[in-house]
């Protein structure tokens, strides 16, 4: 499991956080969750060639997601399920190829769970798992890397033991030391960082943890600080309403 999340960021650590792509992503990102996904697309098809391979899968499938997906009262699974293909197109050969496929890997889980598709997650999961063990990296994160690594090292955690049956002994213990590194990421200075945490977060509370009450504060947050993302201002009413 950390193999794969080693790889990836290795990949993308350096550019999220020391390179001159930092507020050309970060405006991407904004404009992304604030639903302007015109504009988003826009400068991200614009601004191809001066970004990094793997952060432009990264934001792409993102993209997509909320827009397709995640984001919408009138999905287009066609159109995410075709995103996804274009960006798995071909056997990962080189290490960027993999670090791409286990990026859409991430997403093609999320969306198989999310559609009830419990068959193909398991299957998706296998997958993931053995592109883990295929990977062989041989350096170490620099520390600007360090939250986004034991963010998704948590996610994967939690995702990897939600989907064990319910009788393995370690699977509510795993997925509580999962949603406990994520909550002491919620701290970071990151704007991305925090943002992303405080999603999965309150998603992960509120539709498998169906618990309202820890998901709230998440919502909040993301209300406040994406004011024009309708979806957030949803899932904050379907907090407080499960509070009343």
């Amino acid at each position: 499991m950390q193999k794969i999340v080693i790889l990836l960021f290795l990949f993308l650590g350096s550019q999220v956080f020391a390179s001159p792509q930092d507020s050309l992503v970060e405006r991407i990102f904004n404009e992304m969750y604030n639903q302007h996904y015109s504009k988003a697309e826009e400068m991200l098809l614009t601004n191809k060639n001066h970004i990094d391979s793997v952060l432009f899968a990264v934001l792409s499938v993102d993209m997509s997601y909320w827009k397709n997906v995640t984001g919408t009262d009138t999905p287009d699974y066609p159109a995410f399920e075709n995103d996804l293909q274009q960006l798995s197109s071909g056997i990962p050969a080189s290490s960027t190829q993999q670090a791409i496929r286990l990026v859409t890997l991430s997403y093609q889980l999320r969306y198989e769970l999310k559609r009830f598709k419990l068959i193909k997650a398991i299957s998706t999961r296998q997958e993931t798992k053995a592109l883990f063990t295929a990977l062989k990296p041989n350096e170490t994160l620099p520390p600007g890397q360090q939250e986004l690594y034991e963010l998704y090292s948590a996610l994967f955690q939690y995702f990897d033991n939600y989907l064990k049956p319910f009788f393995v002994s370690d699977k509510t213990e795993n997925c509580s030391e999962a949603l406990k590194t994520m909550t002491g990421l919620y701290q970071s200075e990151s704007r991305i960082t925090k943002t992303l945490v405080a999603y999965f977060l309150g998603k992960t509370w509120l539709k498998y943890e169906n618990n309202a009450t820890n998901a709230v504060e998440y919502f909040q947050w993301l209300h406040k600080n994406y004011p024009e993302n309708i979806k957030f201002d949803e899932l904050l009413d379907e907090c407080n309403e499960q509070l009343k």
